[in-house]
């Protein structure tokens, strides 16, 4: 069920957005020796575009599992094989912290194996984390460029912040 949560996440924010989408495998310095605007680049960059759609679901969740797999098999010197995946839309709006959540568990437990930085599941985590923070409560309304050192502070917390040495509560430089 945990995949499919994964999944489900990334199919539901993409209802209100864009598709959840990733590069695999990711460009290295020795794969784009030029410039990412060559029309042989491009090209590359196509093929190796993945997105999440409900007829890509089952090859993702595949993919998923198989990296999880991995990791298992190479932290405790196993040599198993992940069963059969059949992806189970799940109902609801997905909450996007406990989407973040979900995620930290399934790297935490797909990330013991040397190979784990380069893969595909790695990629998908990082879209799915950027499409989960974007949905984060007051995410949107957070300004750009911070202009004002109190911007960043929670509510309430401007009023405890100790005096700078000039008495001011915040660092002029900084405005």
């Amino acid at each position: 069920m945990h995949i499919d949560a994964l999944l489900t996440a990334g199919l539901r924010f993409a209802e209100t957005g864009y598709p959840l989408s990733w590069y695999w495998p990711s460009p290295t310095a020795a794969s784009d020796p030029g410039s990412w605007t060559s029309s042989e680049l491009q090209v590359e960059s196509s093929q190796r575009l993945r997105s999440l759609s409900l007829q890509t679901a089952g090859r993702v969740g595949a993919m998923l599992l198989a990296e999880n797999r991995a990791s298992v098999n190479h932290r405790y010197a196993e040599d198993e094989i992940e069963e059969p995946y059949l992806f189970t839309w799940l109902p609801g709006t997905p909450d996007p912290v406990v989407v973040l959540k979900a995620l930290s568990c399934y790297e935490s437990q797909s990330r013991e194996h040397p190979g784990w930085r380069g893969s595909e599941a790695y990629q998908f985590c990082d879209a799915l984390r950027r499409q989960a923070i974007g949905r984060l409560p007051r995410f949107s309304d957070a300004p750009w460029v911070i202009n004002d050192a109190d911007v960043f502070l929670t509510a309430g917390a401007r009023d405890r912040c100790p005096p700078l040495p000039d008495g001011n509560r915040r660092n002029p430089r900084h405005r």
